[in-house]
């Protein structure tokens, strides 16, 4: 199933590695019992099968902690960028509104648009950008 999920990309490979290494201790704690048993002596359990079930509950608060963190964090990121968007936007409504200083400004602006074809727009740069 994870793989199925990664294939399609819809889990990323560093959260996908959280669940091969849960599936893998939860693959060896039901083969080898006498490792439940002993650790469920260690903690004074007396059902050792409920060592597991306590184990499955902590892993999920666990990364229920972490989802939120990352979800915030994300949030925040949105927030900055929809804020800089806003500016940008707004920045540019303030250019376009602003009269040029002189009529000979203007027309050296609508030579040089004649003379080439095609605007000249630079290409972004692809940013890489860390979404923890």
């Amino acid at each position: 199933m994870t793989f199925h999920l990664i294939r399609k990309h819809k889990l990323r490979e560093e959260h996908a590695l959280i669940w091969f290494v849960a599936s893998l201790a939860i693959f060896l704690l039901s083969i080898f019992d006498v490792i439940v048993n002993r650790l469920a002596a260690f903690f004074s359990i007396s059902y050792a099968p409920t060592l597991i079930l306590v184990f499955g509950v902590l892993f999920c608060v666990v990364l229920l902690l972490v989802q939120t963190v990352q979800l915030s964090v994300q949030a925040n990121h949105i927030r900055d960028l929809a804020q800089t968007i806003g500016l940008l936007e707004w920045r540019l409504h303030e250019l376009e509104d602003q009269p040029l200083a002189d009529e000979g400004m203007a027309t050296v602006v609508e030579s040089n648009f004649v003379e080439h074809s095609e605007p000249a727009v630079a290409k972004p740069q692809p940013q890489k950008v860390n979404f923890v």
